[in-house]
This record gives structure tokens, sequence and C-alpha cells, in this order.
């Protein structure tokens, strides 16, 4: 049985994918993600369980009918590769169903019926109801397809869940999408520059800023997200501040240097470059840049 991971979202938030492609196409691997999402649908049918799914022809289906929805350039269907390395995110281990070795390396096509993927503890806590089962397909299409949710998500029929439920979810979304901006942008404003980390003491200057509000958008993508200092955080989300798709800071024609200092600071923003990730792959997307800038204050 794997080690049981500490923080589901967290995990979930921050699988090993890989990343694969060039500039403006270079993006996470979708496999392990939508390898889990056909786990989902598999044991809401009934043909697997919350303990283990069997490495067989109904899951790989199921898998390419979920890859043709997201494939992007550079993406080959290769769902016995998630089936393996998944082990590497402490969610399942590969076994052999007769002996139940731990395999070796990915299974093969004449395998199937032989060999299943046990979830950890941890996780079979996480999906032994239809209402967490479709807290956590919600979670992973918000984190790595919130362009294809609508076509991931007709595909279900959603059960009925009650207000607690999506309370309880909320923090542990909202920390995860935290932590993974907070890595991206190696703890650093995207506006000022600034950075303050106190690892042993669990202490960050920054925030994870959404930049097109999640309540609308559903979207936990990287790319939706931007390292910003409580300063330059407070004044997005008044609309005083916006980052463009041009990749430059535009700041509000209300302000008046002449009132404050604090006014005259934000006015030096404008036309500065975005801090960006190293990474192209996590650099805000240009719609969610063009709905920032939209909503931009100007009179």
């Amino acid at each position: 049985m794997p080690h049981d991971p500490t923080s589901i979202a967290d995990t979930l938030y921050n699988l090993n994918v890989g990343i694969t492609g060039t500039g403006s196409g270079r993006h996470e691997r979708p496999h392990k993600p939508l390898l889990l999402l056909a786990a989902l649908e598999m044991i809401d049918q009934g043909r697997a369980s919350a303990s283990q799914v069997v490495w067989n022809q109904e899951l790989t289906e199921s898998f390419k009918r979920f890859f043709d929805v997201v494939r992007a350039k550079d993406d080959s269907c290769t769902p016995q590769l998630p089936f393996y390395h998944l082990k590497s995110d402490k969610i399942w281990v590969a076994k052999d169903l007769a002996t139940g070795q731990l395999l070796q390396k990915a299974p093969l096509q004449q395998q199937r019926g032989m060999v299943v993927g046990e979830f950890s503890d941890a996780f079979q806590r996480e999906i032994d109801t239809p209402e967490k089962r479709d807290a956590v397909r919600r979670l992973l299409i918000s984190r790595y397809f919130p362009q294809y949710r609508q076509q991931l998500l007709t595909r279900y029929e959603p059960p009925k869940t009650n207000a607690s439920d999506r309370v309880q979810e909320s923090p542990k979304r909202s920390s995860a999408f935290r932590d993974k901006i907070a890595q991206i942008y190696d703890d650093r404003c995207a506006a000022c520059g600034l950075r303050i980390k106190l690892p042993q003491h669990d202490v960050r200057f920054i925030d994870a800023a959404h930049l097109i509000p999640f309540s609308q958008s559903h979207n936990d993508h990287p790319s939706n997200g931007m390292a910003l200092c409580k300063h330059h955080h407070w004044a997005m989300d008044q609309k005083l501040i916006s980052p463009g798709p041009d990749h430059k800071w535009h700041v509000s024609p209300l302000f008046d240097s002449r009132r404050s200092d604090a006014e005259k600071e934000l006015l030096q923003l404008n036309g500065q470059i975005i801090l960006l990730p190293n990474d192209e792959a996590f650099f805000p997307a240009e719609e969610s840049l063009a709905w920032r800038l939209k909503h931009l204050r100007r009179s």
C-alpha cells in the first residue's frame, strides 16, 4: 500500500506530470489527471472500486475519450505510462493481480486484466462516496483542464451536495492553488519583485491572486494566477492596477501622484514589465490578462 499523502488537494495540484512543447505551445502533460478522471468514471459506473482499478480495455478506452478532448500538439495517447508512474505521486501503486508484486515498468497491452492500480488509504477515503468523487473530479478539471470544463463535466450526473461539503473543500483548494503559484513564481511578487520566505515558520510575503476570479471561471490552472504582495494584490482586486496581454502593468488613471506617496508609487508601476515565471508553460493566459485589463477602473 503506498504511503498516504498528507494533503490530497496539494498532491493533486502538484502531480508530477512533466512539461512538453515550446513557446506558446508549452504545456503540462495531461496523462496523470486524465487517468484519474477515467478511474473515477470507472468507479462511478461500478466497474472498479475505491480501493483499486484494473488495467483493462474499459479503462484505456475511458482514458482515450478524455484524451481526445484535451490533447495538444506533442501529446501521445499512452495510458500505460501514468498507470505506472502515478506511484511517484503516492496516489496508487501498480501491482500484479495474481502475486501482489509491484510492477517494475509500465503494463503491456497483453497484461490487461492481470494488473491493478491500488489506491493509497488516504486517497480511498477521498473517493469512497459519489459526492467525494465529484469534488475530486472538479478539482482536477479546475486545475488542469479549465478550458474544457463543460466538455468533461457533461459526461456526469453530479451528485447532490450540501453547502458544508463545498465549504470544507474550498480551503483545501485555495491552499493548494496558493502553494503552486508561490512555487512557480519563486515567492516573488510579479509587480514589485519583493520576496520574503521563511520556510521553517511557514511565512510567505506573497498571495496567490486569481486573474479571472474562481467564482466566475472555475479555473485554478497556474496560468490564471499570479503571485502578488498584499499591497499589489489589494490594488488589483480593487481594479486599480492590472497586468495586460502585453505583459506590462497598467494603472488606473484615477490616481494622482500629488495626493499621496502611495498613489505616486502605484503610478510608477505603469508600463513596467510583469515578472513572469521561469517556465513559459505557466505564463499568465492571454484571455485572463485581457479580462483583468478590461475591468481596470478608468473613470
